[in-house]
């Protein structure tokens, strides 16, 4: 089925976003991918032209959320275990959960990579984010484990 997967924004090299349907991410030795779905127009039979999605694997740096959107239905696989790297150096990035009614807003913090678009935090920021009032880290990713 088309466009059936959770929604995000896929970044091109020449800057431009596109929506795109994301169907599985996996946490591999280099970070983060991402299998996502771009509809496009095709040529069909009798030469119609008719949707067809083309999907690929796509490295975190190309891959952000939408707001508010729902990633808990995503499957998600870690093919290998070791902490992820920036600069050869362990890192983490923030997630900041807008402020909906009857729920005030929160930061989460992942091992790079876990969610599309993050900016790298050394330890030290990472240790002092997680000081400030409803911040807590991400039990899908595991960052929890990889903290000191």
């Amino acid at each position: 089925m088309v466009g059936a997967g959770a929604r995000v924004i896929v970044v091109m090299p020449d800057g431009q976003e596109l929506r795109a349907s994301l169907y599985e991410r996996r946490r591999t030795s280099a970070g983060w991918e991402y299998r996502i779905g771009v509809t496009v127009w095709g040529t069909g039979a009798g030469g119609r032209p008719e949707s067809v999605e083309h999907r690929v694997w796509l490295g975190a740096d190309h891959v952000r959320p939408l707001e508010g959107g729902d990633y808990s239905r995503v499957p998600t696989r870690q093919t290998s275990t070791p902490a992820a790297f920036a600069g050869g150096r362990q890192a983490w990035t923030v997630q900041q959960l807008p402020h909906r009614p009857g729920h005030p807003g929160a930061t989460l913090v992942h091992v790079i990579g876990c969610q599309p678009g993050g900016t790298p935090l050394d330890l030290d920021q990472t240790l002092d984010a997680l000081k400030q009032p409803r911040t807590v880290t991400c039990r899908e990713c595991n960052a929890a484990s990889s903290l000191p």
